[in-house]
């Protein structure tokens, strides 16, 4: 014989099931809004309500090309008088091609090294290239993580090689983005080294080349971040300094383009004085830090060596700091959209990529500090020039001009005149539309590094 429910457990259990509801979609909006008071509850109903979304995904992944998010399209550019890149024996480079004038790159000797994703002996694989003067790729460093402290990696196609630096024994020092670490690996890949963290954009070699600078998202709790400015250890990987944004902005409390993009936190009937506003979502997105070689600051009138140069993409803004004081020095924006790179130049200038996102091509621009006269060096619309993101420049030694078009999947060097001698583009093997994101292309004097040296890899 059955038992009858009461009618009232029954309508207990509806009015239950309604507030789990209730309760579970809070949860989820309150989490991904990121202001649930329950932090871990909001993730595990995120992790839930996006089940059915996160085997789609999982799907989708399995039945396209697994590379489809690595993609950059190869629009107009016409590679059929382009040659495969030469490379040593032990190295396969399926799709990187080169255009070069050689006797006009005889004026401006050295390595060059190329940063991104290669079809490198059979696989996908995050690398630097080291191509000798001759233009053959003689040494490639292979550029992976593995899980540190718990945290693991995202897979290969998921990220991104952005900063990066060569040691003159043939050591690099990396990171991607997003990423989990920062990483030395000696000339045969092997790892010496791995920093946990959040580190992104930049390497840059410190004048003493016992530290670099890079850039790092630091927690300040579950749902905030703070960036920061790392000094890290050659030879170990220890931050041995950090100088975060709210450091930057205390110390500068006048510098108002600084906290441009602050919330008014403090809205309401109240009219509070000097009580600071919290940040909005990514108000500044630091992507770059170097600093001033002594052997340019005799060039430079106001800054001393070892001063820091930082970028802040989403102010258009980039700006000179003492790295002791915190004072800054020097800063200028709104005369560049989204740039990257900037470098000092030893003439007494600052160069930098503008972007121009969204607009119709790229640039190279210098500015002068102080007078901030500001001059186009290299107009993109040239050779059609446009990565709306990312990318790099650097002028050698002889004047020629050397940049990564990240998101043309290419890289160009010009002489003084603004004529080509090198393109390399890095393109998908199988077809004709897409491209492979070049990050980097750095030139490097002979006497620099020897990369043609045995380091005994194979033992």
């Amino acid at each position: 014989m059955h038992k009858q429910i009461p009618v009232w457990v029954f309508l207990l259990c509806l009015l239950v099931g309604a507030l789990g509801t209730v309760g579970f979609g809070w949860s989820v909006k309150g989490s991904l809004a990121g202001t649930h008071t329950f932090h871990g509850l909001g993730k595990v109903a995120v992790a839930i309500a996006s089940f059915p979304d996160t085997v789609k995904l999982v799907f989708t992944t399995v039945k396209e090309d697994p590379d489809v998010n690595m993609r950059v399209p190869r629009t107009n550019a016409d590679v059929s008088a382009f040659k495969p890149i030469a490379t040593r024996p032990g190295i396969d480079i399926k799709g990187l091609v080169v255009h070069a004038n050689h006797h006009a790159l005889e004026r401006a000797r050295g390595w060059r090294i190329l940063v991104g994703g290669f079809m490198l002996n059979g696989e996908f694989t995050h690398a630097a290239l080291a191509l000798s003067p001759e233009l053959e790729v003689v040494r490639a460093w292979k550029l992976s993580e593995e899980g540190v402290a718990g945290v693991e990696p995202r897979v290969s196609y998921q990220k991104y090689v952005h900063g990066f630096a060569l040691l003159p024994d043939g050591s690099v020092i990396f990171s991607f983005i997003p990423g989990v670490t920062l990483q030395r690996v000696d000339a045969c890949s092997r790892r010496v080294w791995a920093t946990p963290g959040s580190f992104h954009h930049a390497v840059s070699l410190a004048n003493d080349k016992n530290f670099v600078w890079s850039l790092r998202d630091e927690p300040v709790n579950e749902k905030e971040v703070t960036e920061t400015l790392v000094r890290v250890a050659v030879a170990t990987g220890e931050v041995v300094k950090r100088i975060s944004v709210d450091d930057i902005v205390a110390a500068n409390p006048t510098i108002d383009i600084l906290q441009i993009k602050q919330d008014d936190d403090n809205w309401g009937n109240g009219n509070p004085r000097n009580k600071p506003e919290v940040w909005g979502y990514d108000p500044l997105h630091l992507n770059d830090v170097e600093e001033l070689p002594a052997a340019y600051a005799g060039s430079f009138n106001g800054f001393v060596a070892g001063d820091l140069l930082v970028s802040v993409r989403n102010l258009n803004l980039i700006f000179v700091l003492d790295p002791e004081t915190l004072k800054v020095k020097w800063w200028h924006s709104g005369s560049w959209r989204r740039q990257h790179d900037p470098d000092w130049e030893p003439n007494g200038t600052i160069s930098l990529l503008d972007n121009r996102m969204s607009r119709d091509y790229s640039r190279i621009v210098r500015i002068t500090p102080f007078s901030d006269q500001v001059e186009v060096a290299f107009d993109g619309r040239t050779n059609d020039f446009y990565t709306r993101i990312r990318g790099n420049h650097q002028f050698t030694p002889a004047g020629n001009l050397l940049v990564a078009s990240t998101q043309q999947g290419r890289a160009f060097e010009v002489n003084r005149d603004g004529q080509p001698v090198l393109e390399v583009y890095s393109t998908r093997p199988g077809g004709d539309e897409y491209n492979y994101p070049l990050s980097d292309a750095q030139w490097l004097a002979l006497d620099s590094v020897d990369l043609e040296k045995d380091y005994a890899c194979g033992k």
